[in-house]
Order: structure tokens, then C-alpha cells, then sequence
């Protein structure tokens, strides 16, 4: 399954403009910055849940790591969009 889903993930990303793919890199980033952390986050939901969303970018620019608040600064306009 895992396989499956990271095929589905590679020709997403090939196929996709890129500004799309910064964006999904910034995403996975954060994903996996965060779960260093202990903060595991539904990526499915990250997309529909604008609440959600927030939560999560909130929590990622009062991180003490540069690296994750450069994250959320990247991802806070493109979520936003997501829910308009």
C-alpha cells in the first residue's frame, strides 16, 4: 500500500507545476518537522479543514525551529487558498 500511495505521490509530483511541487515539498516538510516533535498530521485534512490548518501552521511559527516556522510562512497563503 505504502508503495502504491509513494508511486501515486511521484507522478503526482512529475505531472504538477512547480510551483505546486514547492508547495508539496513545503508540505512534507512540515509534516515531517512537526512529527519530530510528536505532532502527527492528516495531510487529507490539513487540505479540508481550515481550522485544522490553522492549528498547525500556528503551532509551526511558534517553533524555536527556523526550519519549521520557514514552513508555515510558505504554506500559510497556499492553505489558505485551498479553503475559498
Amino acid at each position: 500500500m505504502q508503495s502504491q500511495t509513494l508511486q501515486m505521490t511521484q507522478a503526482s509530483y512529475a505531472t504538477s507545476p512547480p510551483d505546486e511541487r514547492v508547495a508539496l515539498l513545503d508540505e512534507v516538510n512540515l509534516k515531517w518537522l512537526l512529527t519530530g516533535l510528536g505532532w502527527w498530521i492528516d495531510t487529507s485534512r490539513l487540505h479540508q479543514d481550515p481550522a485544522y490548518a490553522t492549528h498547525f501552521i500556528q503551532l509551526a511559527e511558534s517553533s524555536d525551529s527556523a526550519a519549521l516556522r520557514d514552513c508555515a510562512a510558505a504554506l500559510k497563503h497556499p492553505l489558505d487558498g485551498n479553503h475559498n
